[in-house]
């Protein structure tokens, strides 16, 4: 495949995820503060992320209660949880949550909601359409690796576009591989990146 042809499809691709792009700046998500409150620890602006993220924050403290084991409430703008907590830790915990229940499993956006389908749970992205079970494996995405041109890696295509390539997602890059078929895992090399997304070939071990 010609250099022209690799520079067409991140050009196309540009444009399938720019609405992506702006939704995610649009929808910055803050660092949670927390501050120790005798042996408690408050997160200041818990009901500022939920709104923001458009969870139900007795939903998003569900989550908290079970990771960290501990009773948590809903106080006002804020969630108390009934011990020591670092800010640290805390927002961990959050990219977790994000990671799992809010950003878009395919372009990334913050700007998706929950759809409830008889037993299953899907995130319904509104800015690419994209929907997914909710994958409740789901890697944190903290202290990766980038994607970087000329460099090898193993993905697994999740999807196909329009126009048969297929699509793969690693250390939050959109890669497009031509010439596989959903749900095959194969060593690619990059040979365009551009903006979030990369242009990749098939490559032997």
């Amino acid at each position: 495949m010609s250099i022209n042809s690799y520079e067409d499809m991140l050009s196309d691709a540009s444009d399938v995820l720019s609405k992506a792009t702006v939704n995610q700046e649009r929808l910055k998500i803050p660092r949670a503060i927390t501050m120790e409150e005798g042996k408690v620890t408050v997160v200041r602006n818990f009901t500022d992320i939920t709104s923001i993220i458009n969870r139900d924050p007795k939903d998003v403290a569900k989550f908290f209660m079970k990771e960290f084991g501990i009773g948590v409430n809903v106080d006002g703008k804020r969630l108390i949880i009934n011990r020591k907590i670092s800010e640290e830790d805390f927002n961990n915990k959050l990219e977790q949550y994000l990671n799992v229940y809010v950003r878009c499993y395919e372009c990334n956006s913050p700007d998706t909601e929950i759809l409830r389908e008889s037993r299953t749970s899907l995130i319904v992205c509104k800015a690419c359409g994209a929907q997914h079970p909710i994958n409740m494996s789901r890697e944190i995405m903290i202290d990766r690796d980038e994607i970087r041109e000329n460099k090898k890696y193993t993905v697994t295509v999740d999807s196909v576009g329009r126009s048969g390539e297929g699509r793969a997602k690693l250390y939050g890059t959109s890669i497009i591989v031509p010439g596989v078929k959903k749900g095959q895992t194969v060593k690619v090399l990059i040979k365009r990146l551009k903006e979030g997304t990369a242009i990749a070939e098939v490559v032997k071990d």
